[in-house]
């Protein structure tokens, strides 16, 4: 079903519909919501913990786009899912402390990061247990993100984990976030370490200091401002990218398909692509045409880079169609091949009301997915509903 509703009309549902209504507005808002919708998810989950996976969703999305107005009210909504009994919800939440530190996240990281090593043993017999691949990564965040939110309380922890084997380069990079100074010649000792992920650890915590210490020492007048809207620097520097005068394509590019579709989804567990075709194409009829179909003609072609951010404007010549994801075969992996965003519109909706928009995204081998939206206008303004997901491997 179409939502159509305004972000007051979501928030009023956030904070009084029935359960469902309020699981239907979270997972909107997580597509959809401005700064303010932030201020509500929060206050939202500090008032029934670790309830709602929908709810850890649109705060991991909205938390990665705007800068929260209370910080510990973040970290408050955030830290019941460290004791998630669902692993994928405890390493979003790990992630998310990284990203936004808090010391009142300390205690509870570092029970994490005990019960995380705990049961990547207790799965170590199963070779292909998805439940162990998230314990790893949780753990590994985990280590990081006690750095983050302890500092120099998590000094000790950190400099414990140095003498475990399997952590000890995430425990060099752990250091350098810390930034204690005291600790700088034990980690130019550790980047001539024997392990080479030791010292690429080193090396990139000693570089992260460096750079922490000419940010501070820099004058006034070359500090950055802040974006507006409370927009997070890489959302602010990505709504700056150029795609096109007409405001449609406009929205087609920046707003949804790298906004929404690339930045949204891949930005918080770091899977954005450094470089990502993207194909305008264009149909007949009501409905977009089959992701392998001719039937539709290639209008314009993009290519966003990451470093900058950066989109340049590339020749359109003939018909050629994007690569098609190849699927794995059973026990093989996926062919290796560049990220790609195929974009399907109607022939006549600049000019009308609305219609049907398909996205077919291919981020690396192991990410393929597509989706039609509902692109309408509403007081100028573009506006997008996903209608239905219509494959993915």
């Amino acid at each position: 079903m179409q939502d159509d509703s305004t972000q007051s009309e979501l928030l009023n549902d956030l904070r009084y519909g029935s359960p469902q209504a309020q699981e239907e507005a979270l997972a909107r808002l997580a597509a959809v919501g401005e700064a303010e919708a932030l201020d509500a998810v929060i206050e939202y989950l500090r008032s029934q913990p670790g309830s709602s996976e929908a709810g850890l969703e649109a705060l991991r999305v909205l938390s990665s786009k705007f800068m929260s107005l209370d910080r510990y009210g973040l970290a408050e909504a955030t830290i019941p899912y460290l004791e998630s009994d669902e692993w994928s919800q405890r390493l979003s939440a790990t992630r998310m402390l990284s990203s936004h530190p808090n010391e009142l996240a300390t205690s509870a990281l570092r029970t994490l990061m005990h019960e995380a090593k705990q049961k990547v043993v207790e799965e170590r017999r199963s070779r292909f247990s998805a439940l162990r691949v998230l314990a790893e990564r949780t753990l590994a965040e985990s280590i990081l993100a006690l750095a983050a939110c302890g500092r120099m309380l998590a000094l000790r922890d950190i400099l414990d984990l140095l003498e475990e084997r399997g952590v000890r380069p995430l425990a060099a990079r752990a250091l350098g976030i810390i930034g204690s100074e005291t600790d700088r010649d034990r980690l130019e000792d550790l980047a001539e370490d024997d392990d080479v992920r030791v010292r690429d650890g080193a090396q990139w915590a000693l570089a992260l200091m460096d750079e922490r210490a000419e940010m501070f020492m820099r004058p006034p007048d070359q500090m950055m401002e802040p974006p507006p809207n409370r927009l997070t620097p890489i959302y602010w520097l990505h709504r700056q990218l150029f795609a096109s005068d007409d405001n449609f394509i406009q929205f087609l590019i920046v707003r949804v398909a790298i906004e929404h579709l690339m930045l949204d989804a891949l930005l918080g567990d770091g899977r954005i692509p450094t470089e990502c075709m993207i194909t305008l194409r264009r149909y007949e009829g009501a409905t977009p045409p089959e992701f392998r179909s001719n039937n539709a003609e290639v209008i314009a072609r993009w290519k966003y880079y990451t470093e900058g951010p950066d989109l340049e404007e590339l020749e359109t010549t003939g018909p050629q169609l994007p690569a098609i994801p190849v699927l794995p075969k059973p026990g093989g992996l996926p062919v290796p091949r560049a990220s790609h965003i195929t974009i399907s519109v109607p022939a006549n909706l600049p000019d009308g009301e609305e219609g049907l928009v398909s996205f077919d995204c291919v981020f690396e081998p192991f990410l393929g997915k597509g989706w039609i939206y509902r692109v309408s206008q509403r007081s100028g303004e573009w506006e997008f509903t996903l209608v239905r997901r219509t494959w993915s491997s």
